[in-house]
């Protein structure tokens, strides 16, 4: 190789890592109130509850992402993940008693055919199973408890849910979004100084309390090879029905520089420049009555689908994705003073100052 060759690729190279490691513009233009508030939900500070987390998803994995500093936590669903198995609610023989509810409604003895009815033709259990709540990411970062310049935002127009903020004279940034072509989603943490992104990354099981006690926790948590972990489990059993969905949850970790390990149900990266966390899940869920499909066949293969393409790649197949659905429609509305607030100050404000755009 001659040295106008080397020097050229150095250059690329020296090129395509100064584009990777660039922040995000948004906490630039929301600073300027350059942005389009009608596309873009920002906020000042992490969410304290599920309602204020700021949701992706791609139809079929969703994620609620909290924008935490110290403790970033990511919860994780999958479309086909509910309590039980298949079932039928039909009870045998209940059309026998048909004519006897009627003729007992004929006789305005309104009460007896009720609970007759409400024996024999109503289905059992009467009431439905409860979707479940899949997985939580929890990330323990590394002395950024104290932090400034903090913002969060969802960006509408890229369907990528974001956070910034400086710590101990860093900018870290991170960025959620969920890619329907390639069936994941997507962590990307990014730091202005080198070797600055140091955390343990922990994916837990989601103990299911908040409906009723009525199940134990059905899951085990597991490292997978030296830069992943897993998550495997079946449905909690409910109303009577046996639980029989099989579901496994998996992150990848990808980082760039610095140095990574697994250590129990601990995944550990240090000192990274740059790192990306891909997560695929997946039950053996076929259709109502059938629950005979390979879970982690189909993690397996979701992976498979990646393993060859860049952080970049699968971000513009996502984006495309996204926005020829985004991009059919538009509304604007008038953008006054407080549509450029945080929309927790938006939402008290529009109370007695207009704010069309908010609206939009």
């Amino acid at each position: 190789m001659n040295f106008q060759k080397f020097f050229l690729l150095i250059i690329a190279f020296l090129s395509s890592s100064f584009l990777r490691a660039q922040p995000n513009e948004m906490p630039g233009k929301i600073n300027r109130q350059a942005f389009n508030p009608s596309t873009v939900l920002w906020y000042s500070s992490p969410a304290k509850k599920w309602e204020d987390a700021l949701p992706v998803g791609n139809g079929r994995l969703g994620a609620m992402v909290f924008g935490k500093n110290g403790e970033e936590r990511i919860q994780l669903n999958e479309e086909t993940y509910w309590s039980g198995g298949p079932y039928s609610t039909v009870v045998k023989g209940g059309y026998k008693v048909l004519p006897q509810i009627q003729q007992l409604v004929f006789e305005e003895k309104y009460l007896a055919a009720h609970n007759l009815f409400g024996r024999y033709l109503m289905g059992y259990p009467v009431e439905q199973q409860k979707y479940q709540g899949l997985a939580n990411l929890h990330l323990f970062f590394k002395n950024q408890d104290s932090v400034t310049n903090y913002k969060r935002w969802l960006d509408l127009e890229k369907g990528i849910s974001s956070v910034s903020y400086i710590a101990n004279g860093t900018t870290y940034q991170r960025e959620v979004f969920a890619s329907a072509p390639d069936q994941v989603i997507v962590v990307r943490l990014t730091a202005d100084k080198p070797g600055m992104i140091s955390f343990v990354a922990k994916l837990r099981g989601v103990r299911n309390q908040a409906h009723s006690n009525y199940a134990t926790d059905y899951f085990r948590m597991d490292p997978y090879g030296t830069d992943g972990l897993v998550l495997t489990g079946k449905s909690a059993d409910y109303m009577g029905v046996e639980g029989k969905l099989k579901y496994e949850a998996r992150i990848k970790a990808i980082p760039e520089g610095g140095t990574i390990k697994t250590a129990g149900v601990d995944l550990i990266i240090e000192n990274a420049n740059a790192v990306t966390l891909y997560f695929a899940a997946a039950t053996n869920f076929v259709n109502y009555k059938d629950v005979s499909a390979n879970q982690h066949q189909r993690v397996d293969n979701y992976f498979k689908g990646i393993q060859n393409k860049t952080y970049t790649t699968i971000l513009e197949s996502a984006l495309t994705d996204y926005k020829k659905y985004f991009d059919r429609v538009s509304l604007k509305l008038p953008i006054t003073e407080n549509s450029f607030l945080p929309v927790p100050e938006r939402i008290q404000k529009i109370q007695s100052s207009p704010d069309p755009s908010l609206a939009a």
